[in-house]
This record gives structure tokens, C-alpha cells and sequence, in this order.
């Protein structure tokens, strides 16, 4: 079946959908207010899936930038992006849509001359773990208690881009 995917700059229009996914998908959905916030901030970049004119999907990352030295085991980068979040709707999952939105997040963060990525993701989101270890991703540390609710570390990975 022929779909007709699109990536586009996530807006305020979009953010209940958006919501319902988050709401889906994790365990603790970020708010509408920090959406908002996200999108406010021009170092943030978050763009949605729309599958057939619906959104099924969103994912963003914030750009650092001036020589950031930290988490990269391989050097000094210019401009690494952090992703902030990546998300397709229950339904929509195991279909290829999540590669396709984080390639197009990577291509996006390439033309703005970002050299390295990295995330934090559970160790007990196998799912999520594997979609990244797919992605090119590999990990790179840990940081203790990032998820406080549930007393678990976060798993930092990294890829390079170029």
C-alpha cells in the first residue's frame, strides 16, 4: 500500500494530536505548556509525520552549538543536536514511519551543519533501545536516575551524522 508521507514544522495547530500520541506512548506525556515551550525556543527544531494528511507521528531535537565537548567519545564538535523526543502513534508503530521521521530529523540537523546526535533512552524501553541501535546509535554512558519516578538510569547514545 502507497502511502503519502510528509515531515513539516510542528505548530501550536498541531499540539492536541500531538498530545493524544504522547499520551500513547509515554508513560509520563509531556503537557500541552511545555509544548509550547518547546516550540517557542528557536534552538528547537520539532517537526510531525502526517501519513494521508493525518499526524501520526512527531519528533524534535534541540541544536548545540560552539564546540561542545561532552558525551562525544570521538572529539570536539561544533554543533551536535540533542533529540529531545521521537514518537509514532501505537498504530502507525512497525511500519517504517519512525525511521522515515528520524531520518528526515537527521537530514534536517545535517543542513544545519550538526555533526554528532545523541538521546537518552530506558533500559527497559527494549523497543526503543532497538530502534536506535537500527538507527546507527550506540551507547556512549549512562546517567544515574534520570528517570526519578521509576528509579531507573537513562542509557546515553550517540552517532556521528557526517
Amino acid at each position: 500500500m502507497m502511502h503519502q508521507l510528509a515531515c513539516s514544522h510542528m505548530t501550536e495547530r498541531d499540539i492536541e494530536r500531538v498530545l493524544k500520541i504522547e499520551r500513547c506512548v509515554f508513560p509520563h506525556p509531556w503537557s500541552r505548556n511545555f509544548f509550547k515551550l518547546i516550540l517557542s525556543d528557536m534552538s528547537n527544531y520539532v517537526m510531525i509525520l502526517r501519513n494521508d494528511g493525518e499526524i501520526i507521528g512527531y519528533g524534535g531535537y534541540h541544536l548545540l552549538e560552539n564546540r561542545v565537548q561532552f558525551l562525544t567519545p570521538c572529539g570536539d564538535h561544533r554543533r551536535i543536536i540533542h533529540l529531545i523526543s521521537i514518537a509514532i502513534a501505537p498504530g502507525a508503530q512497525h511500519r517504517g514511519f519512525g525511521t522515515f521521521l528520524m531520518n528526515s530529523l537527521l537530514c534536517s540537523a545535517r543542513l544545519r551543519s550538526a555533526d554528532y546526535c545523541y538521546l537518552e533512552v530506558r533500559p527497559s524501553n527494549q523497543k526503543a533501545f532497538s530502534f536506535y541501535r537500527k538507527c546507527g546509535f550506540s551507547v556512549i554512558g549512562i546517567v544515574d536516575n534520570y528517570y526519578p519516578q521509576e528509579k531507573e538510569n537513562a542509557l546515553v547514545m550517540g552517532s556521528r551524522l557526517r
